[in-house]
């Protein structure tokens, strides 16, 4: 048991790591602009400005799609990008294979290439410590999880590079407006081809990112934007077109800019991963 929830829990913080660079915005406007742009014009200004995000705040929920189940999790957290990525999440919501498991209260921390990990469940586990560490570097590799790789993908890229992708729809238009968390949105909707929004980032980003989408089997993206007056994303969903399975994400996204403090757990609260190796 304590290897799969182990194994399990380190994933799905991975997860939101993968998408951390998704969106992001640093302020804040009101729909309404005094210059009229098109659809278009619109994603390329949220690119433009996302590329100066540093610090945002999301609450997520990730269905992600297999042919022998599926993981639906939902959660809040807050992020730093630059100077290095750093970020405290907290998931009260997880399923695997449409069994709920029990991870109410789960909380991560990320800081310096280290996972931190708390949860009721984990005191049984890591030697009656509430937090279980896990080094993503040494301890990654040694315990068989390939962690570091998507980690380290998520440290290369920024919002700008996500957004860039949505600029290759060719078919994105103006949907309507709408109010998320009080500010006045533009509903925007289209889609682009894996290999259309791969050549909107450069080399090293396309690498990383073709192969995750590719692992996936994702041939097509789909997205709903909803951008306000600054042209700053306030939410995004996306959807990947993979064969016999269902993956989305849902990000709503605010305080934008604000500071975010990422401290490690005190010493003394921390077991290592090191000591489930060969429970069961």
């Amino acid at each position: 048991m304590s290897r799969r929830f182990a194994a399990g829990t380190a994933v799905g913080a991975t997860l939101v790591l993968s998408l951390t660079g998704c969106l992001g915005d640093s302020g804040s406007g009101s729909a309404g602009s005094t210059v009229q742009l098109s659809a278009a014009q619109v994603l390329e200004k949220a690119s433009q400005k996302t590329g100066q995000v540093d610090t945002f705040k999301a609450d997520f929920t990730l269905n992600i799609g297999s042919s022998q189940g599926s993981m639906t999790m939902h959660g809040l957290g807050q992020f730093r990008l630059r100077p290095s990525l750093a970020f405290t999440m907290n998931v009260d919501k997880m399923s695997m294979g449409g069994q709920s498991m029990p991870l109410g209260g789960l909380q991560t921390v990320y800081l310096n290439k280290v996972v931190y990990i708390k949860s009721p469940q984990l005191s049984q586990l890591a030697g009656g410590k509430t937090w279980l560490k896990l080094d993503l570097g040494k301890q990654a590799q040694q315990s068989g999880l390939n962690l570091d790789a998507l980690l380290n993908q998520s440290q290369q890229v920024n919002p700008a590079e996500q957004t860039k992708m949505l600029t290759a729809s060719k078919d994105v238009r103006q949907v309507g407006t709408e109010t998320i968390n009080g500010v006045k949105t533009t509903h925007y909707s289209g889609s682009m081809t894996l290999s259309e929004a791969m050549a909107k980032l450069d080399a090293k980003t396309r690498q990383q990112l073709q192969k995750v989408y590719t692992q996936a089997g994702a041939t097509k993206i789909y997205f709903e934007l909803w951008a306000d007056g600054q042209q700053l994303p306030r939410k995004l969903t996306t959807k990947l077109a993979v064969p016999q399975a269902n993956t989305s994400s849902t990000m709503i996204y605010e305080d934008y800019g604000a500071p975010v403090s990422v401290h490690a757990p005190p010493a003394d609260q921390v077991g290592d991963f090191s000591g489930l190796r060969g429970a069961n």
